[in-house]
């Protein structure tokens, strides 16, 4: 039976079985600042993957990183007119805010949003094309996840959905990211009842 169930059909996108699919639902940002997401391949087929989901809400490529036999793509990470920075916690990290909307004239802002495992970001970090010679930008400290689908290896860390959404509030304001918020709480709570589960802070107790 186990076997039946992880065979039904789920979107490529949500990664919920078809028919609790919440793309509908999905938000689709225009903003100025340009994003690029680069996912580890072994994230690439995996459900419980937030990147794709958050790569559509804000219009960006997911280029792969370490797919055996196929060099990832650079094309989106070379754009002349583009001022890159990477999202990822690094020592010398700058802590990311509406400054980071300051460009020269004539040119725009792209953050590159990793996509993995703590391992495997931080490895892209260091390793992949272009990504490696790109500052760094963190996110401030703020509230624990509230996937809980995956084991966290840090108290701080979020899923790439939620680090999207918060980045989007720091440079575009609340207003612009509530709706990936509202989107993402859906899905937190679909993909609980998927798996049996209960989100994180939720109590039974609570239930009407």
């Amino acid at each position: 039976m186990s076997s039946r169930k992880s065979s039904r059909p789920r979107c490529p996108v949500c990664g919920l079985h078809l028919e609790r699919c919440l793309c509908a639902e999905l938000p689709v940002l225009d903003l100025p600042t340009r994003f690029v997401f680069v996912q580890h391949n072994r994230e690439r087929h995996k459900p419980t993957s937030t990147g794709r989901a958050a790569a559509a809400a804000l219009r960006a490529p997911i280029l792969w990183y370490g797919a055996q036999n196929e060099a990832m793509e650079t094309g989106p990470l070379t754009e002349p007119d583009l001022d890159y920075v990477v999202l990822f916690p690094a020592d010398d990290a700058q802590v990311a805010g509406p400054e980071l909307l300051q460009t020269a004239p004539g040119r725009r802002r792209c953050v590159v949003i990793l996509d993995g495992t703590w391992h495997q970001c931080s490895r892209m970090a260091r390793r992949a094309a272009h990504v490696a010679d790109f500052p760094k930008v963190s996110l401030p400290p703020g509230g624990p996840s509230r996937w809980g689908i995956r084991h966290a290896p840090r108290p701080e860390a979020v899923c790439t959905f939620e680090a999207a959404t918060r980045l989007v509030e720091l440079l575009h304001g609340p207003d612009v990211a509530r709706p990936m918020e509202r989107f993402f709480l859906e899905l937190t709570a679909r993909m609980h009842a998927q798996r049996g589960s209960l989100p994180p802070g939720h109590d039974d107790d609570d239930d009407d």
